[in-house]
């Protein structure tokens, strides 16, 4: 029995790719590109979890920020943070900025990496 609903498997639809106007295929930003962005353009502000889920959809910062710190060398300032959620209540989250001018230069030199992996790839 075939479901005639269900999507058409094709060799594309695992991929982390997608098309722009002009055909050409490019992949998708991945979360530890997404990251550093963020990081970057928010500057000495870091980035708490809330933040990060709003702003590109990570639900796990702290792997992220851990993937950073202990497979990519970054080093974070890490500042606990009370939040009031909607019931009153109080939770604790971190935010996490680049920790010196250093670690941003080293930021945005990974980024830029991760940049021209994802369209070197898409060139080859």
């Amino acid at each position: 029995m075939t479901n005639k609903n269900a999507t058409k498997a094709d060799s594309s639809s695992a991929l982390n790719t997608q098309k722009d106007n002009n055909k050409k295929t490019i992949k998708i930003p991945t979360k530890l590109e997404l990251c550093l962005q963020e990081l970057l353009i928010r500057g000495d502000a870091g980035l708490a979890e809330l933040e990060a889920l709003n702003s590109y959809g990570d639900t796990c910062l702290h792997s992220t920020i851990s993937t950073l710190a202990n497979s990519k060398g970054l080093i974070f300032k890490r500042v606990p943070e009370k939040h009031t959620h909607q019931r009153g209540g109080v939770t604790r989250f971190t935010r996490y900025s680049l920790f010196n001018g250093e670690e941003k230069v080293k930021a945005k030199m990974l980024l830029n990496h991760y940049r021209t992996m994802r369209y070197s790839k898409v060139a080859a």
